[in-house]
C-alpha cells in the first residue's frame, strides 16, 4: 500500500465515487474499479466475479494477474473456498496465510498454475443483494495483507455494489418505459426506438452492400373486439389480449419481437438473414396465424383476428409494416365475405 494514506484513500474514494455518478455503463465502471484497485494496491493478483443469481455459483469478470482464459471457465458452487463462503454468507473473509486456514480451496490455484498465500474476499452487498466478490491476492512485497488493506477494500467492494445497484434500477426502468403492462410485450415507444436505431444502422454501414438483414412484419388487429368487451366486459376483454399474446409469443422464435401497438393491435416482427428465408418464414407465419386466428372464449364466443405480413429490409421497415396493415385489412374485408 501506498505511502501518505490518509490522503491516499481520499483519492482513492473521490475516483471511485465519480466513476459511479458518471455513468450507466456497468463494464465501464467495474473495469475503472478495478484500475483503482491496482493503482492502490500492491497486489499480485486481484479479480472480480459475479455472482449468478440462479445457481448461486460465482464467475470470473475481471481477472488482473493470471491469464483470464485459464480462468473463464471456472464457476465456483455456493461456499466453494473463500470467495464462494464470501458470496455466501455475505461477510468478507481475510486470510493472511492460506496455509493456515481450511476454508482455503486451490482448485482456481490448480487450474491457472498461481499459488495463493494471502488474500481478502470482499463482498459486493447493497441493501441486502449480493452482486459478486472481489478479491485480492498475495501482496507483491510478500508480506502478508493487512487488517487496514481489508477495511479499504470491503469500502470499494461497497461502491461497487451500488453501481451494480443503479444498473438494475436503471433497466427496471427501461423494462417500464418499454412493456405493455397488461401483456408483457413490447410497446409502441420500444417500437419507434428499434425502428431508429435500425436506421442509425443502416446509415453508418450504408456503403456495405451484403449487411442487410430482413424483417418480416405481422400486423394483427382483433375482430370486432368492441363487441367481445360490450357483451363480457372489459375483464374479458383484458383476457382476450392476453390469450393473443400468449399464442403469439408460442408461434415464434425467442428473438422474434411482438408489440402491442396500443388498443387491440398487435405486431410481430421476424429477423432474416436472405429474401430466401423471408420466403420461407413467411410461409411458416402464415401456417402459424392459420392456427390461432380463431378461439374460443366464455359461452362458446368465438374470437378471431385479422393478420396482414410484409417483409422488407430493415431500413424500410416502416414501409414493411405499412404494407402489412394494408394487408391486414384486406384479410378482414375478405374474411366478413366469407361468413
Amino acid at each position: 500500500m501506498n505511502d501518505n494514506p490518509c490522503g491516499n484513500i481520499k483519492k482513492l474514494y473521490a475516483n471511485i465515487g465519480k466513476l459511479i455518478t458518471s455513468s450507466l455503463d456497468l463494464d465501464a465502471i467495474l473495469e475503472g474499479i478495478m484500475e483503482e484497485i491496482r493503482i492502490y494496491f500492491n497486489a499480485e493478483n486481484w479479480s472480480l466475479m459475479r455472482l449468478d443469481p440462479n445457481s448461486g455459483e460465482l464467475f470470473f469478470v475481471i481477472v488482473q494477474g493470471i491469464d483470464k482464459k485459464a480462468v473463464e471457465n471456472i464457476r465456483l458452487s455456493p461456499g466453494e473456498g473463500i470467495a464462494g463462503i464470501v458470496a455466501k454468507t455475505g461477510e468478507s473473509i481475510f486470510v493472511p496465510d492460506t496455509s493456515k486456514d481450511p476454508r482455503f480451496s486451490d482448485r482456481t490455484d490448480k487450474i491457472s498454475g498461481f499459488t495463493t498465500h494471502s488474500i481478502i474476499a470482499v463482498p459486493m452487498t447493497f441493501r441486502g443483494a449480493t452482486y459478486g466478490v472481489i478479491e485480492l491476492i498475495n501482496r507483491t512485497t510478500g508480506n502478508y495483507f493487512s487488517e487496514d488493506e481489508h477495511l479499504i477494500l470491503q469500502t470499494i467492494a461497497d461502491f461497487s455494489a451500488i453501481a451494480f445497484a443503479n444498473r438494475g434500477i436503471y433497466e427496471e426502468a427501461l423494462l417500464i418505459a418499454n412493456t405493455d403492462p397488461l401483456t408483457g410485450l413490447y410497446n409502441r415507444g420500444k417500437l419507434d426506438c428499434f425502428i431508429r436505431d435500425q436506421e442509425r444502422i443502416h446509415e453508418l454501414n450504408r456503403r456495405a452492400r451484403d449487411n442487410n438483414n430482413y424483417y418480416i412484419t405481422v400486423l394483427v388487429d382483433i375482430d370486432d373486439f368492441k363487441d367481445v368487451n360490450d357483451i363480457f366486459g372489459h375483464q374479458t376483454g383484458d383476457r382476450v389480449l392476453k390469450k393473443i399474446a400468449e399464442l403469439l409469443n408460442a408461434s415464434t422464435r425467442r428473438n422474434d419481437m411482438i408489440f402491442r401497438l396500443g388498443g387491440d393491435e398487435f405486431l410481430v416482427l421476424l429477423s432474416a438473414n436472405s429474401q430466401k428465408q423471408v420466403k420461407r418464414i413467411e410461409k411458416r407465419i402464415v401456417m402459424e396465424m392459420e392456427k390461432i386466428c380463431r378461439f374460443q372464449i366464455e359461452d362458446d364466443y368465438v374470437v378471431s383476428f385479422s393478420y396482414g405480413i410484409s417483409s422488407g429490409t430493415s431500413e424500410k421497415l416502416n414501409d414493411a409494416i405499412h404494407q402489412a396493415d394494408i394487408n391486414m385489412y384486406d384479410y378482414k374485408k375478405k374474411q366478413k365475405v366469407s361468413y
